[in-house]
């Protein structure tokens, strides 16, 4: 196998590992979401305006989650293509060769049928291959902007938390933390896998 094709299954394989780590740090956020309502509960009226943020960042927890299953399911398919790209690559050049050496030969033209069907097998798979890569992007972007969102959720999560009563405003502001670190974590996921895309191109 050539360096570049062992390139690519690292790369496919790297993509998905890290986001199979980012799911699995997107559902602590769904945990925090649910200790948030929890406590909102306790809390009262004086923690009310918490609430509507619990089911915001059960929805960041989720869209990541499904974004993420989504992107692994993506990898795994370019991995499939790059092998299958591979050994049509390889039995193009298998072709080159003995056209080039056995050009004189009287069947050499018998050949040509197979030849054409790999070649359009290649292009076929070329073709799937950078589809794939632009889902994948766009799919990494997506999932990139709605963490953009964490940040926002964050200090509001710390405005409701300074509302609310002081038994409870240490533990909301450590939701509020929580929001942001685990955010943080799956981007840093998210960005190392948009960076591994570009060994993909």
């Amino acid at each position: 196998m050539s360096d570049v094709s062992s390139n690519y299954f690292v790369a496919a394989a790297t993509i998905a590992a890290k986001l199979d780590y980012a799911t699995k740090v997107a559902q602590r956020l769904s945990l925090t979401a649910s200790n948030a309502r929890a406590l909102t509960l306790r809390a009262g009226q004086s923690a009310a305006g918490f609430r509507p943020l619990t089911d915001a960042i059960h929805r960041l927890s989720d869209i990541t989650v499904s974004s993420s299953k989504k992107i692994n399911a993506i990898a795994a398919v370019l991995s499939r293509l790059a092998v299958e790209k591979y050994r049509a690559d390889s039995a193009l050049n298998y072709f080159d060769t003995i056209y080039l050496q056995a050009k004189k030969s009287q069947h050499i033209g018998s050949l040509d049928d197979a030849y054409a069907q790999t070649q359009v097998k290649q292009q076929g798979l070329m073709v799937k291959y950078q589809k794939k890569i632009k889902q994948l992007t766009q799919e990494l972007e997506a999932v990139e902007g709605e963490l953009r969102s964490a940040v926002v959720l964050k200090v509001l999560c710390q405005i409701e938390a300074s509302q609310a009563g002081l038994a409870y405003q240490d533990a909301l502001n450590n939701v509020a933390e929580n929001v942001e670190s685990i955010a943080e974590t799956i981007k840093e996921q998210i960005v190392f896998s948009r960076q591994q895309v570009a060994i993909l191109q």
